[in-house]
């Protein structure tokens, strides 16, 4: 007999077969059910908040850390090479790739899940895979200010460039790099995501590497009122992308993918 007929007379015996229910186990079984979805609707719900101080001290703390010896790492570079390159061209171009690099710090961290393979796990967790995300977001997004700020700090102490070109080659390079990644955060895969990302970024470094320093018009700026109006605009891009992730696209499904 083929296995083909052998399910299928399998399958005609079993539906001929009388099902014997006793109602008093349906009845304990439904009032079991009643009482779990009960329980579940009057369970006290865990605010964003509450999750995000859990993740901070799951993760955040590594964040940070790891954050703190990047600044510590940058600090020692920049004054390496102040010492032997005293101008405000050399310094801004130099501003330019920490910012660019300062949020190369948070590509490992966003790949995390899809490294050791905890995608389909996360998913089925009791808060979404973008709120995960989002909170991870949130302690990265604290840590990059912090960072910046530092370097803000940094450069003001340690060199004559001026408040507002300091902070005009840290905020542009940084909000171009976190609109581009955010971006393919919410349009590719996780795979694709960091190949994309760090291959942006990098080119972006060495393009200002190889950019000769005499062009004033690129490295001789400060912050204007059109400046200010083209960060503002980057800035509402990445909110619109980061929202556009919270609500509308399909960050859960390309996690599994």
């Amino acid at each position: 007999m083929k296995s083909r007929d052998f399910e299928q007379k399998l399958k005609q015996s079993l539906q001929k077969q009388p099902v014997m229910i006793e109602e008093e186990r349906l009845k304990n079984t439904v009032l079991l059910v009643c009482g779990e979805v009960a329980k579940k609707q009057n369970r006290e719900r865990i605010s964003f908040i509450c999750f995000l101080r859990m993740q901070i001290k799951f993760i955040g703390w590594k964040i940070w850390g790891v954050q703190g010896i990047c600044l510590a790492f940058f600090n020692a570079v920049f004054f390496h090479l102040y010492e032997y390159v005293n101008n405000p061209q050399y310094i801004t171009k130099l501003l330019c790739c920490t910012s660019v690099l300062v949020f190369m710090t948070a590509l490992p961290f966003l790949y995390r899940s899809v490294h050791y393979q905890m995608q389909e796990i996360e998913a089925g967790t009791r808060f979404s895979c973008v709120k995960l995300l989002m909170a991870k977001l949130v302690v990265i997004g604290v840590g990059d200010v912090f960072m910046l700020g530092s370097v803000f700090l940094a450069v003001l102490i340690k060199t004559s460039l001026r408040a507002g070109s300091t902070a005009l080659y840290l905020c542009l390079p940084f909000l171009l790099a976190s609109g581009s990644g955010l971006f393919m955060l919410g349009h590719c895969t996780p795979k694709q995501f960091l190949v994309s990302s760090a291959s942006v970024c990098l080119l972006f470094v060495l393009a200002l590497i190889r950019t000769p320093v005499r062009f004033t018009f690129l490295f001789g700026q400060t912050f204007s009122a059109g400046w200010i109006v083209v960060c503002a605009l980057l800035i509402a891009f990445c909110a619109e992308q980061f929202r556009y992730i919270l609500y509308d696209a399909p960050y859960a499904e390309m996690q599994i993918i």
